[in-house]
């Protein structure tokens, strides 16, 4: 048991090609314009940690090749770094399963007050996202096993909408791979693409955790995601549909996780191998939701990421995502005047044992304080 508490403390379909909507518009590949000139007086850079607004300016100058950011005010000044590098992406690549929800909700495919039946959402579950479903459940009031982390009551339904709020507001994995299942991989790569995201490399949660648990079973960890993404759908699959597989999996993470130090170190070479995408990308798709250009089933999608106003009349949203060693962040700022901030930044090489609820906070803060503040802007573009 103490080695599930671990487990769970650590982050982390068939295709189909719907008819209806169409194929999106072609849309530019997603970019960022070049940097303004340097500063004239810029300081020396702050001391590089994840864990602070200011360390995350120190990491940029540090570890260049580990760091990329996309800083947008929405009013004409945009600052970047490495914004066309792949790099990990966490449970930052959910914006596309919400833009992908949103279109689909919108064309017909999917209703949002459907009941869901709690057996089929966990039959995607694996404890090993840092408590993200127990919380979910918790904060649904929905009773649970305390020996699982199940719901007590698995013929229970929740409407599909509540299931995808749980996805955004908890990083609930299993709501996730569920989603992809019903839309199928062409729906989320369309809704990618609606947002200048090109050639998505299509995420499994569930898969990709499957193959760290099961690593004999999946090609290794430096192998080309090509050659990894189609083992992970494989592996989830089979975990959804194969309660016997489903079990054993459970039992091999216990047993794994049991050397904490030894799963820690495991499991930050595995993050590397898991889904990339780009800065400039997630910008991008960020961009076309919250605007509406996105298309039809915008409102959907962001309806499901903002949060309510506030005093000032500006309406925030942001999803991050980290695994060990991994922090993801991207973030809107939609103001009274029409003015739309976006902030992304991504990180790895962070370290095994670092704080990643820390990492998480100190992010979504540089990116506020650089999308609102020209000052700040102008030291992110010191070190950038």
């Amino acid at each position: 048991m103490g080695a599930l508490a671990v487990a769970l403390l650590l982050p982390t379909a068939c295709s189909s090609s719907p008819e209806a909507g169409g194929a999106p518009p072609e849309v530019p590949a997603a970019s960022v314009p070049a940097n303004p000139p340097r500063p004239a007086d810029c300081g020396p850079a702050p001391a590089a940690s994840p864990t602070s607004p200011d360390g995350w300016l120190g990491l940029l100058a540090a570890t260049p090749d580990d760091v990329a950011t996309v800083v947008d005010d929405g009013r004409g000044s945009v600052v970047s770094h490495a914004a066309e590098r792949p790099m990990p992406l966490a449970s930052a690549v959910k914006i596309v399963h919400v833009a992908a929800y949103g279109r689909a909700v919108a064309d017909g495919r999917l209703d949002p007050d459907e009941p869901i039946r709690l057996a089929d959402w966990e039959a995607w579950y694996l404890p090993a996202d840092a408590g993200a479903h127990v919380q979910a459940l918790d904060a649904l009031g929905i009773p649970r096993d305390p020996a699982t982390g199940l719901a007590a009551d698995p013929q229970r339904t929740v409407p599909l909408s509540t299931m995808v709020a749980a996805m955004v507001q908890f990083s609930d994995n299993a709501a996730t791979d569920y989603l992809r299942d019903r839309l199928g991989d062409d729906a989320l790569v369309e809704a990618a693409a609606a947002g200048g995201w090109q050639d998505l490399d299509v995420p499994s949660e569930l898969g990709s955790q499957l193959a760290l648990v099961r690593p004999q079973e999946a090609p290794p960890v430096t192998a080309p995601r090509a050659e990894r993404a189609p083992v992970e759908i494989a592996l989830a699959r089979r975990y959804a549909s194969d309660p016997a597989f489903r079990e054993d999996s459970q039992r091999r993470l216990v047993a794994q996780a049991a050397d904490v130090e030894a799963y820690l170190l495991e499991s930050e070479r595995w993050a590397e191998s898991t889904s990339v995408g780009s800065a400039a990308q997630l910008a991008g798709l960020w961009r076309a939701v919250i605007s509406g250009s996105f298309g039809p089933g915008a409102d959907v999608a962001r309806a499901q990421l903002e949060l309510p106003p506030r005093p000032d009349g500006q309406v925030r949203a942001a999803k991050g995502g980290s695994f060990p060693g991994i922090g993801t962040m991207a973030l809107s700022v939609r103001r009274p005047d029409g003015s739309l901030g976006i902030g992304v930044v991504l990180g790895r090489g962070l370290g095994a044992t670092t704080d990643l609820a820390e990492v998480g906070v100190a992010q979504q803060r540089f990116l506020v304080r650089a999308v609102e503040d020209p000052a700040e802007r102008s030291r992110v573009l010191c070190v950038a």
